[in-house]
C-alpha cells in the first residue's frame, strides 16, 4: 500500500479547509495511506511555540513514505520560495506534487491557477462591459511570494492584451492583508479628489476590502465610481458591501487535482511536469454586475450569465447544526480529558475519546529521551521511539506499552494494523512548551480538519501532561528513599539539625504562600544570638558550637511543630509562625529567655544562652527574603534595647 504525505502550514484558514476536502474526497475510496500535516513555519514563534509543529516534517522522511503533496501557495505567503524549495529537496528522489508554486527540482510537478486567462477576463470585462480606461491595481509584491508576484504579472500582461495604458503611480501594496491595503488606500488618496482611477484590481479579496473600505470613508461611490475587484472568492467576498467580484481559484479542484497526480505517479504512469487549473470569474455587485439593492446570492459569469452562488437554507441549517454539535463534542472531550492524570488513565479514556472525535485509530509514539527545542533549534529524527498506546478500533485493539521499538527514520506506522489500514491519518507532534514527546498518528473519518486539529491540541496537551505526571510517580517511588536521604541532608543544617538556609527559605516560603493564600496570620522572626563572639574567646569554639545546637533546641521547643524555624548563619535564625499575630511576640521572647535558662543549666553551661528576636507580620511582603530583611530591621531596635537596658542597669 502507498502511503502519501501532506503538507499544509496550517488547517484553519479557508484556503486549507478547501484544499484538504479536494484530497480528502479523491482518497476517500482509494487504497492508500493519506497522513496529513499542519507543520507551521520553521522556527515560527508567531504562537510562541508554533515552531514545534515544524517537527513533524522530519518524520516525514520516514522511507515507507512513497510521495508528498505540498500545499506550497500557503508557505511562500511567509516564507521565501528558495526556502520552501530547499525544504522538498529533502523528500527526494521521491515525487512532490506542488500546489500554487513552481519549482525546478527534479521529480517535482505543480498544481497552478491559470491567473493569466482569469485577469484577461476580469480587465476585459472592466474594459468592454463597464467601459473602464484607468485600472489600478493592488498587489502584494513586497511578500515576494511567488503568487503575488504572478497575479502581478498576469495583470499588466492583460493591460496589455486589451490596449490599456500601465500607470506605475496607480500600483498599491497591502501585503495581502486587509489593514495594510486600507491603510495604503487611505496613504495614496486621503480625498476623493485624490482618486484618478475608474477601476482597481486586487491581488485578493482581504486588499480588495480594505481599499473598498477606504474609498468609502472619502465618499467613494462603488461600483458607480470606482469599480473593484478581488481574487481568491474568500468568504469576505460575499460578506463585503457592496459583494466584491473576484476570481474563484477552484481550490477544491486543485487539491483533488493533486491527489489525482499523487496516485497516478504512484501506479507507474507518467504525468506533466505543469497542470493548469482553470479558474472562475464570479462578477457580483461591486463591478456593477449585480444590484447592490439585491439580497440575491448571485454572481454573472464571463458569459453574461446570472448564476446562483451559495446554499439553500437547509444546508445553512445543517451548518449550524453541525457547529452546534461540535462546540458539545469539544465539551465533552475536556470532561473525558479531565480524569486522566496518568498515562494508564489516559489510555482507559482512549477509547472514549476516539469515538468522541471521530478518529477510528489512535497511536500515540514517544521519543526514547524528551527534547527541549527552542526556536531558532533545528529537530533531529532520532532512529529510536516507543509505540505506547494503540487505540485500533478497526481491529478491536487496545494496546498499553506493548513494548514495540521501531526507528521513524524507516516507518511512521510503527502497528501492523495500522500499516495495512487505508484512509486519511493526521500527524501531529506532542509538545508542552519547550518539550517534545514524540508524535500522535490519528485516523479520521471526516474531512472537518479544522475541528480534528481542535481535539488534537487538547488531546496532546493531556498526553503532556499525564506523561510529566506519571513520570513524577515513577521517579518518586524508585528513588524515594536515596532522594529523602539526599533532601534532608541538603536541606539539614549538620551542626543543630534544624532546617539550614537553603531549606528554611524553601519550606517558609511555601508556608507564607499558604498563609497569604488562606488569608491567615502569621509572623516572621529573624533572631540573633547575644554575645557568642564572648562565648567562643572566652571558652573556645567547641562551646560555641553547643550554644549554638542548645539554642536551636530552645527554638525547636517554644515554637509549635507546624513553624518553620531554621538556622540561617553562624548564630542567625529564622522562623515562620503559623497563624501568630504580632501582639504575641512579647510573649514568645519571654518564653525564649525562660527556655534559655532551663536548657543552659540542662545543658551544665557556663553562662545563661540569650538571644534577640526581630519580627515583623505578613502585611509587609509576600517574599520571606524581603520579611526576613524587615524583620532584621527589627531586631536591630531590639537589641538597642536590650543594650540600654544593660547601661541602665551597670549604672
Amino acid at each position: 500500500m502507498n502511503t502519501i504525505a501532506v503538507l499544509i502550514p496550517t488547517f484553519t484558514i479557508e484556503y486549507s479547509i478547501d484544499v484538504l476536502s479536494g484530497i480528502y474526497d479523491y482518497f476517500a475510496d482509494k487504497d492508500v495511506k493519506v497522513i496529513v500535516c499542519q507543520t507551521k513555519f520553521p522556527h515560527s514563534t508567531i504562537g510562541v511555540f508554533d515552531y514545534q509543529y515544524f517537527t513533524s516534517v522530519e518524520y516525514l522522511k520516514a522511507h515507507d513514505v512513497n510521495a508528498y503533496i505540498v500545499v506550497s501557495g500557503v508557505y511562500t505567503a511567509t516564507i521565501p520560495h528558495e526556502q520552501l524549495e530547499d525544504i522538498v529537496a529533502q523528500f527526494a528522489p521521491r515525487p512532490v506534487i506542488s500546489i500554487a508554486a513552481d519549482f525546478s527540482l527534479p521529480g517535482t510537478y505543480s498544481i497552478l491557477a491559470d491567473c493569466n486567462k482569469s485577469f484577461s477576463e476580469i480587465v476585459g470585462h472592466l474594459k468592454n462591459v463597464h467601459h473602464c480606461k484607468k485600472i489600478a491595481f493592488f498587489s502584494a509584491n513586497s511578500t515576494k511570494s511567488a503568487e503575488a508576484l504572478e497575479r502581478y504579472d498576469a495583470f499588466t500582461a492583460a493591460l496589455e492584451e486589451h490596449d490599456l495604458p500601465f500607470y506605475p503611480d496607480l500600483v498599491f501594496d497591502g501585503k495581502f492583508t486587509y489593514a495594510e491595503s486600507k491603510a495604503a488606500m487611505k496613504k495614496a488618496c486621503p480625498t476623493k479628489e485624490d482618486v484618478t482611477f475608474d477601476a482597481i484590481v486586487c491581488a485578493n479579496d482581504m486588499m480588495a476590502s480594505g481599499c473598498m473600505e477606504a474609498l468609502q470613508e472619502i465618499g467613494v461611490k462603488i461600483p458607480d465610481e470606482v469599480k473593484v475587484t478581488g481574487f481568491d472568492d474568500a468568504v469576505v467576498s460575499k460578506l463585503s458591501n457592496p459583494k466584491l467580484s473576484t476570481i474563484n481559484q477552484s481550490i477544491y479542484k486543485q487539491g483533488y487535482k493533486a491527489a489525482e497526480l499523487a496516485d497516478t505517479i504512484l501506479n507507474g504512469k507518467s504525468i506533466r511536469k505543469r497542470t493548469l487549473i482553470p479558474l472562475l470569474s464570479k462578477f457580483r455587485q461591486s463591478c456593477g454586475c449585480v444590484n447592490c439593492n439585491s439580497s440575491q446570492a448571485i454572481f454573472v459569469d464571463t458569459e453574461g450569465k446570472t448564476c446562483l452562488d451559495t446554499e439553500d437554507e437547509d444546508l445553512k441549517l445543517n451548518q449550524f447544526v453541525y457547529e452546534l454539535n461540535e462546540r458539545n463534542k469539544i465539551i465533552t472531550l475536556m470532561d473525558t480529558v479531565r480524569g486522566a492524570n496518568t498515562l494508564k488513565q489516559l489510555f482507559y479514556n482512549i477509547k472514549f475519546i476516539a469515538q468522541q472525535c471521530d478518529m477510528p485509530c489512535i497511536a500515540i509514539n514517544f521519543l526514547k529521551d524528551v527534547v527541549y527545542l527552542d526556536a531558532e533549534d533545528n529537530f533531529e529524527c532520532p532512529k529510536k521511539m516507543s509505540l505506547w498506546m494503540l487505540h485500533d478500533g478497526e481491529n478491536s485493539i487496545e494496546l498499553f506499552k506493548p513494548g514495540v521499538n521501531y526507528n521513524p527514520r524507516e516507518t511512521l506506522v510503527p502497528s501492523r494494523s495500522l500499516q495495512s489500514s487505508k484512509g486519511i491519518f493526521i500527524l501531529h507532534p506532542i509538545f508542552s512548551g519547550e518539550t517534545n514527546y514524540g508524535y500522535l498518528l490519528c485516523k479520521v473519518s471526516k474531512k472537518h480538519f479544522f475541528d480534528y486539529i481542535v481535539y488534537l491540541k487538547i488531546i496532546i496537551t493531556t498526553i503532556a501532561q499525564s506523561f510529566e505526571y506519571t513520570n513524577q510517580i515513577v521517579e518518586t517511588e524508585k528513588l524515594e528513599t536515596e532522594k529523602n536521604a539526599l533532601t534532608r541532608q541538603s536541606r539539614t543544617d549538620e551542626l543543630t539539625q534544624i532546617l539550614n538556609r537553603r531549606g528554611f527559605i524553601e519550606q517558609g516560603q511555601a508556608a507564607l504562600d499558604l498563609m497569604q493564600e488562606t488569608d491567615k496570620s502569621g509572623v516572621v522572626f529573624f533572631a540573633d544570638m547575644d554575645g557568642l563572639k564572648k562565648i567562643n574567646d572566652t571558652y573556645g569554639h567547641e562551646v560555641g558550637d553547643l550554644a549554638i545546637k542548645t539554642q536551636a533546641q530552645v527554638l525547636k521547643s517554644v515554637f509549635r511543630s507546624a513553624d518553620v524555624v531554621g538556622r540561617l548563619s553562624g548564630d542567625e535564625f529564622g522562623i515562620v509562625a503559623v497563624g501568630m499575630k504580632l501582639n504575641h511576640v512579647e510573649s514568645v521572647r519571654l518564653k525564649v529567655d525562660m527556655m534559655n535558662e532551663k536548657m543552659s543549666k540542662e545543658n551544665n553551661l557556663p553562662f545563661k544562652l540569650s538571644i534577640s528576636l526581630g519580627a515583623v507580620d505578613l502585611q509587609k511582603s509576600s517574599v520571606l527574603k524581603k520579611l526576613l530583611s524587615a524583620a532584621d530591621q527589627s531586631l536591630y531596635q531590639e537589641k538597642r534595647k536590650k543594650r540600654h537596658a544593660r547601661l541602665s542597669e551597670n549604672s
